[in-house]
């Protein structure tokens, strides 16, 4: 280390947010101390109520040391393969969608493109290995014969997964303040120390804001510039609840559009959890959390940088908030600039942070504007739906985290489809193009026929400990 490197780095916040952060830096970043400040009466963010998590949490687990296997065994966690969205297209409508790619290329020839050629003989997921294996009921992490590849996150029992984490960050000798967050002192637009309830003093090189919506930190420091995507996501309460855990254990969630919102339904082995998200003017009573979607201009100022809810809050379709959360504590590790937090270093950071959440919003929007439930669209967005709709073009935007594959699985689930043909396409034979769909679904069938149940394969996880 160069005498000008970080040493220390304290983060505050004793959410999801917080430990997550806190085990990354310290299993991530080699020689650097960290410590985490709790806070009291901390409001929970949305990646603490939000149970479905995309794939990118499997890797953010494999980085600093967890195997998907202990997680799932240890934490009570189950297997997600994408989400099947009910009702958005009025009551019995639905698609799915899975994590990975659906069908194969035909020499030049993208898959959309073919199955378009074909008629659309069938819905567009039931050529996604992901979608099929969700549609049997099953699962397998790999090794299956199902041709093409899938993926899959997770979905999580948040009465079980914060402490584990928790217990993790302190394995990994992670510092624990016997304080909780008091006030602090602030020269020149950084932060100098925290100041804790028992009267102690914690300085550090560095700062993370992981106090969700309170943002502690930022709020003593950065321009107070928030972007309000209300106009655009106007949810603004979740409400939440566990029942009885249903014996099917389906390995995905259910997205049901219901009036001023949506409804997840997420089934785990010691229970299913149920997510509303809803406009709700007015008073939403006591068990209810009030959000705004939005974010702020900079996740990093001076010597603080903000994660999850304290840099963007935005509603937990697609497992959003843990996605991002995720991302940022990634792109956080890779971006740690030395003491002097040169502007260069971190007008970059906010940058790609920026476009990333302006990004996965859009990839939310979608499913609002493409359904009939919200007029307009961020413009970016509303050329992307333009080009698809035009000749089924799609440009991949810088700090996109949702793939192409993701993308069709929206577009073609909500019904779009392309004015115009590919002009490679426009030579194949129909008949030609049907018969090799019927083909590819068919191996997909039988395929994943031989994959255990979802329910099957979490015991032999259990009987394998």
């Amino acid at each position: 280390m160069t005498s000008r490197a970080i040493r220390t780095i304290a983060v505050v916040g004793n959410g999801i947010a917080g430990w997550s952060a806190a085990a990354a830096l310290k299993k991530r970043v080699p020689g650097i101390s960290v410590a985490l400040v709790p806070v009291a009466d901390l409001k929970p963010g949305l990646a603490d109520l939000c149970a479905s998590a995309a794939p990118s949490i499997g890797d953010f687990h494999s980085d600093i040391g967890l195997s998907e296997r202990d997680i799932v065994r240890r934490t009570g966690a189950a297997f997600r393969l994408g989400s099947r969205y009910q009702d958005w297209h009025g009551p019995g409508s639905g698609f799915f969608h899975a994590y990975g790619p659906a069908g194969f290329a035909q020499g030049q020839l993208p898959f959309a493109a073919l199955w378009l050629r074909a008629g659309s003989p069938r819905p567009y997921q039931d050529y996604a290995p992901g979608a099929v294996l969700a549609e049997q009921g099953r699962f397998l992490p790999g090794g299956t014969d199902l041709p093409g590849d899938y993926a899959h996150g997770l979905m999580l029992d948040l009465h079980v997964y914060p402490r584990f984490l928790a217990a993790y960050a302190r394995h990994l000798d992670v510092l624990v303040s016997e304080g909780t967050l008091a006030g602090m002192d602030v020269s020149d637009g950084r932060v100098t120390g925290l100041r804790l309830s028992d009267g102690s003093t914690l300085r550090a090189d560095m700062y993370v804001d992981a106090s969700n919506v309170a943002a502690s930190l930022m709020r003593a420091l950065a321009d107070p510039d928030w972007q309000d995507w209300r106009q655009w996501l106007p949810a603004d309460t979740l409400e939440r609840s566990r029942t009885a855990p249903d014996p099917g254990l389906p390995p995905f969630d259910r997205v049901r559009a219901i009036s001023n919102g949506w409804e997840a339904t997420i089934s785990l082995p010691a229970c299913t959890e149920t997510l509303r998200v809803t406009a709700k003017p007015g008073d939403a009573g006591a068990s209810a959390v009030r959000f705004a979607s939005g974010r702020r201009a900079q996740a990093w100022s001076g010597n603080v940088v903000a994660i999850g809810d304290a840099y963007a809050v935005i509603e937990p379709l697609e497992g959003a908030p843990l996605h991002l959360l995720h991302s940022q504590i990634d792109r956080l590790v890779g971006s740690l600039p030395d003491r002097d937090f040169d502007a260069i270093e971190l007008a970059q950071y906010n940058r790609e942070t920026g476009e990333e959440a302006d990004r996965v919003r859009d990839f939310l929007i979608a499913h609002y504007v493409l359904s009939g439930r919200c007029d307009a669209a961020p413009p970016l967005l509303a050329e992307t739906l333009a080009l698809f709709a035009h000749r089924g073009r799609l440009p991949m935007r810088d700090g996109e985290s949702f793939d192409k594959h993701s993308w069709l699985a929206l577009l073609f689930g909500h019904g779009t489809v392309p004015a115009h043909a590919d002009p490679l396409a426009v030579a194949l034979d129909t008949g030609e193009a049907q018969r090799a769909l019927a083909d590819h679904r068919l191996h997909l069938e039988q395929g994943a026929a031989k994959a255990p149940a979802h329910s099957a394969y979490l015991k032999s996880l259990e009987a394998s400990a």
